[in-house]
């Protein structure tokens, strides 16, 4: 299964333990897991039957998202939220008080709780672990077009403010040949990286990937072989191109995924690239795309502080953002 990447033969692994809400439309299906820390596991375009969402095959999706260690044990692919962190850490709020965050944070453990639902949308709720919040979620299908929006409200019920450390999780199945679509020249600073960059090279500008001892890779066609593309494995922050839109095209061009977002709430995109570079199930590597729009460009949130840059959510407060993605064929 790994193998088939976006491929129309790709099969999803059923969850073990973890009821789902079906939602269709006249072009898209979406299969969502509130049991599985509120998991977005399918979204099938049923024009060609692809599903964009990389599943491990490795590592099933259960209702049990206890795990401490997220790649050996929950990493199973879909959509997941991401909320104080994405490496755990540790963090100091309200003036004293220390909560240690997990690997890939508060939410991706948590029961989600449903709120509403009807064939073509549904909306969740979460309410935190470390520290008193609500957040909500609605996927809504576009009856007829092939477009979905995923809105977004969070509330703080803590008395003090605390980081609005925020961004989606959502891997993507690539094969050889997808094409990953930003703006050229676009900066970007790597964030870590199975490549060995040149010596205080942390920045670049898409879709340049300078490598020590090799030849730069062009990350808009890594996973193209004809481009001697090799394995590796990194973690970039792109900055949000004013559009606020990235896109995936399949490898015969006739299928594209296209993800957008508010680009002054949401200023940086995280891209996971795994060109069959890295595995944390002690599985074979494998290959897979994070789309990560967020609110800062570091995966952990001390460093954000350390730097100034990440927003906060002041007590009371209700922040309310969204995505849209689109898929085309022809």
């Amino acid at each position: 299964m790994g193998g088939l990447g976006i491929g129309k033969g790709q099969q999803f692994r059923s969850a073990q333990n973890a009821d789902g809400i079906s939602l269709c439309s006249d072009t898209l299906s979406v299969l969502v897991l509130p049991a599985a820390g509120g998991n977005i596991a399918r979204l099938v375009d049923r024009r060609t039957g692809r599903n964009w969402l990389w599943n491990n095959p490795h590592l099933p999706i259960q209702s049990d998202r206890s795990g401490d260690d997220y790649g050996r044990q929950l990493d199973s692919g879909g959509w997941d939220e991401v909320l104080l962190s994405v490496a755990p850490d540790e963090l100091v709020v309200g003036g004293s008080r220390k909560i240690s965050v997990p690997d890939h944070g508060d939410l991706v453990r948590r029961r989600w709780r449903l709120l509403d639902s009807d064939a073509s949308a549904c909306t969740i709720a979460v309410t935190g672990d470390l520290l008193r919040y609500e957040l909500r979620r609605t996927v809504s299908l576009d009856p007829h077009r092939p477009v979905i929006e995923v809105g977004y409200s969070l509330t703080n019920n803590e008395p003090f403010p605390w980081p609005w450390y925020w961004c989606a999780h959502a891997l993507i199945a690539v094969e050889p040949g997808a094409r990953i679509g930003l703006p050229e020249t676009q900066p970007f600073r790597i964030d870590s990286s199975t490549t060995e960059t040149s010596p205080g090279e942390h920045t670049g500008h898409w879709p340049t990937l300078e490598s020590k001892g090799f030849d730069p890779i062009d990350l808009a066609d890594c996973f193209e072989p004809a481009r001697g593309s090799r394995p590796f494995a990194s973690k970039l922050f792109v900055e949000s191109p004013k559009t606020g839109q990235v896109s995936v095209t399949a490898p015969d061009g006739n299928e594209t995924l296209t993800m957008s977002w508010p680009a002054d709430q949401l200023p940086w995109l995280g891209l996971w690239i795994n060109n069959n570079g890295w595995s944390g199930c002690d599985s074979e590597p494998y290959r897979n795309l994070g789309l990560e729009p967020a609110t800062v460009a570091f995966d952990s949130v001390s460093e954000a502080i350390e730097n100034d840059v990440v927003p906060v959510i002041e007590p009371g407060e209700t922040i309310g953002w969204s995505i849209r993605l689109e898929v085309t064929a022809q």
